[in-house]
């Protein structure tokens, strides 16, 4: 029996839903309420205590931009991070690249595990777990960083809303454990939320990035199924050059690289760096 599934990330005023044509999957686990439906209009949902994560149909727009938008903007990235990133989609993207290694960091077993039986098309079946470069850690990101004190080149924020076991994402404590972690040159991208909708998320972040002597800016995604106008991506480095990318050496680089993209271009990555006026007075531009 088909049910609609409604969501209040923003309020009980403001909510997005869909028509459900099937629950596959419902559990809690020590962290989160874990929900996946099938729909017509969005293929399978992944929903996470009662908020909408990602969908078969449009899932490649915000995991390419998250991914490839610091891959290409860093010089030379050689070794990521990625924090969170249950579904798989920032992984299978990040092994798209010719890297040496990437540590993926999910605090939550149960999101890998049922991503890969009921949404196999966002992590290749599985398979990008088993690529000899990719290392699928099961553990707290922050207490990860802390003990490991790796470094990278890029590092990918895929974290959920700043909200139960996710907050601690999007504390000072975690981003200067980032900015350790960070190699000279190296990139660090995130999400930062729809900024119409959640208007203190994107400047907190960019407040904080900063303060930790980064330079920062916010990009856009527009996601069909993230309610509200564009989706801002935090993106911070302490290189100007790959703060402020150009179109002809990002073009030279994709060429390079072969890698195979469904909504990301060159042009694209350069675009999404525009703002809206009012957008660019919140979040401080370029600073």
């Amino acid at each position: 029996m088909p049910q609609r599934i409604q969501e209040t990330l923003y309020g009980d005023d403001v909510f997005q839903g869909f028509t459900a044509e099937e629950h596959l999957f419902q559990g809690q686990t020590p962290f989160q309420k874990v929900d996946i439906y099938s729909s017509k209009r969005w293929g399978k949902v992944l929903v996470l205590d009662g908020i909408f994560q990602t969908t078969e149909r449009d899932e490649f727009v915000y995991h390419e931009m998250l991914t490839h938008v610091p891959m290409f903007g860093c010089a030379n990235p050689r070794r990521v991070m990625i924090v969170g990133g249950g579904d798989g989609g920032i992984l299978r993207e990040v092994l798209k690249h010719d890297i040496e290694h990437v540590d993926m960091v999910e605090i939550d077993r149960t999101v890998v595990e049922y991503c890969v039986e009921q949404m196999p098309t966002l992590n290749n079946a599985g398979a990008i777990y088993k690529d000899p470069r990719a290392s699928l850690v099961i553990e707290d990101a922050f207490e990860f960083m802390k003990r490991e004190k790796k470094t990278y080149d890029v590092i990918l924020v895929d974290s959920t809303d700043p909200i139960g076991p996710a907050e601690v994402l999007f504390s000072h404590t975690f981003y200067d454990l980032c900015r350790k972690a960070l190699n000279p040159g190296g990139v660090i991208a995130l999400q930062g939320g729809v900024p119409f909708l959640q208007p203190d998320e994107a400047p907190g972040v960019m407040k904080l990035l900063r303060g930790l002597g980064l330079k920062s800016r916010v990009y856009l995604a527009a996601v069909p199924t993230y309610y509200g106008s564009s989706m801002s991506l935090g993106y911070a480095s302490d290189d100007l050059a790959a703060m402020t990318p150009d179109l002809e050496n990002i073009r030279v680089r994709f060429a390079r690289s072969g890698v195979e993209t469904r909504h990301y271009t060159p042009e694209l990555h350069v675009a999404s760096f525009a703002l809206p006026r009012w957008l660019e007075d919140t979040t401080g531009g370029l600073a």
